[in-house]
């Protein structure tokens, strides 16, 4: 018995089986490297992800912190944290917002801020901080901050239009503008047109 399991060790050909097996082996540990790879680039991201999320959720808070209007603070809240659904007539709470916008749209007013906060590079490309901040100058940059951050998630025209008022007045945009002595309705309609909303 002994030699018939001898024998059919001879007839099965080891060399190519360990061949195979080191294939095998080979290919398995440049998977592995290159799994370990991508997990490092992932993890990497997620860290520079969080950090961003951080510096964001920072200047958020100071922007709470500062800000006294208490208008100014439930329109914000209105315009991004809730959506409104026309067909159904509901609205319902963001379960996110888009916090780049959030804060793009105070940034002209707190340029120290936003670059102590290292949040500058978000901005850059679309507002000229040599321009003065005006009533003319604002809206422009709101439609191109809109443009580069959007998230595609509708925002209610009335609260935007109600969000931008409140701000106008707050950082007193319309001083040295042709809307000094407009009242908040009357630059609601100015919104309108320059937004070209009927």
């Amino acid at each position: 018995m002994v030699n018939e399991v001898a024998g059919i060790w001879e007839w099965i050909d080891t060399s190519q089986a360990r061949e195979d097996v080191n294939k095998v082996s080979e290919q398995a540990v440049k998977k592995a490297q290159d799994d370990a790879k991508q997990a490092k680039q992932v993890q990497q991201q997620i860290q520079k992800s969080k950090q961003e999320n951080n510096k964001i959720a920072a200047f958020l808070a100071f922007l709470l912190r500062d800000l006294k209007n208490d208008q100014l603070v439930t329109t914000l809240y209105n315009t991004f944290f809730k959506v409104y659904h026309e067909k159904k007539e509901v609205t319902y709470l963001r379960k996110s917002i888009n916090s780049v916008v959030v804060v793009g749209f105070f940034a002209p007013f707190y340029r120290e801020k936003i670059q102590e906060y290292q949040l500058t590079p978000y901005f850059e490309k679309i507002f000229n901080s040599q321009e003065p901040i005006n009533v003319h100058n604002y809206l422009a940059y709101i439609k191109k901050l809109s443009h580069a951050h959007h998230d595609n998630i509708p925002v209610r025209v009335e609260s935007l239009i109600e969000l931008l008022v409140e701000i106008i007045v707050e950082y007193d945009l319309n001083q040295h503008h042709t809307l000094a002595d407009k009242t908040k309705d009357d630059l609601k309609v100015f919104f309108r047109k320059e937004l070209g909303v009927k």
